[in-house]
């Protein structure tokens, strides 16, 4: 995608939001800067484990943007969340810089224009200090491959599982892969579609397979819809533990324009079945971070 394009599909989806739309429009265009990204409807994960939305985020700059409005319309319990939203989100205890920016928009519209004065005076500053540059794709990839290591704390996302198996795992990967292959003598490269909840209960999303994500991703619950297949798992999971096998796992998600994407969330390994659940096998996180070949 584009510059273009992307720029009018972020902003498109605050049209129906009028305060935020009026807001977040004006931030945009008084920054009259097209070398800063700017996200959308962006999940951050505090210290204290809830989630805040930033209705506008500058992952370049790390400083987010919340529109107020009388109804507290953003906040969002655990619940309510997707876990789409839980994978795409950032951690605010990784990033020491974090700036949130906050317009109160049930003031006067002289006084909603001034705190918007006031917040593009700030991230104007902040944009001063850094040497900023709006990155395709491919580009991305390129200057990943350049890094010693990929932390489940890194805004980086794959579009597919080949780039990832080429720029993480130093493969000659082309075209479709599978969401589970071996990548190295114990080690497993594992892209799990995660199970959506309808009415309080599990569902799968892919071929009966039901993986749940931990909410703070320090575990992976896998069983299935079919009994014989669980029955099958159950048996054979064993065999994974005593070879000591590890699984380097990147989560497929949709990120905030709809898109599937992967994001690396950590290196697992099965510690057998889950507590007081006899159907589900358990992967426990026991590394943040995976070497780049």
């Amino acid at each position: 995608m584009n510059r273009r394009d992307y720029l009018v599909r972020t902003f498109s989806r605050t049209k129906r939001k009028d305060y935020e739309n009026y807001v977040l429009t004006a931030i945009w265009h008084k920054l009259d800067n097209l070398n800063i990204l700017p996200a959308s409807q962006q999940y951050i994960k505090r210290a204290n484990g809830s989630f805040a939305l930033m209705d506008l985020y500058f992952p370049q700059l790390h400083i987010g943007v919340e529109v107020d409005e009388a109804h507290h319309k953003n906040q969002k319990h655990m619940d309510e969340l997707r876990m789409d939203d839980i994978i795409a989100s950032i951690s605010e205890e990784e990033i020491d810089d974090f700036l949130c920016l906050r317009v109160d928009v049930t003031q006067s519209i002289e006084e909603i224009d001034q705190q918007i004065r006031e917040a593009v005076t700030i991230i104007r500053k902040r944009a001063s200090t850094i040497e900023l540059h709006w990155l395709t794709y491919e580009e991305q990839l390129v200057e990943l491959k350049e890094k010693e290591v990929l932390s489940v704390y890194d805004d980086v996302s794959f579009m597919n599982i080949k780039d990832i198996a080429n720029t993480i795992f130093g493969k000659q990967a082309k075209g479709y892969q599978r969401s589970c292959f071996r990548i190295y003598e114990n080690t497993w490269l594992w892209c799990p579609k995660l199970s959506i909840e309808v009415d309080g209960v599990k569902k799968s999303v892919a071929n009966g397979w039901i993986n749940t994500l931990a909410s703070d991703w320090s575990y992976i619950d896998e069983s299935h819809e079919s009994t014989e297949i669980v029955e099958a798992r159950k048996n054979g999971f064993q065999k994974e533990v005593e070879q000591n096998q590890k699984r380097a796992v990147f989560a497929k998600y949709k990120d905030n324009l709809g898109h599937n994407r992967y994001r690396f969330i950590g290196i697992f390994k099965c510690t057998g079945l889950a507590p007081g659940d006899s159907t589900t096998i358990r992967y426990e996180r026991i590394e943040e971070q995976v070497s780049i070949l």
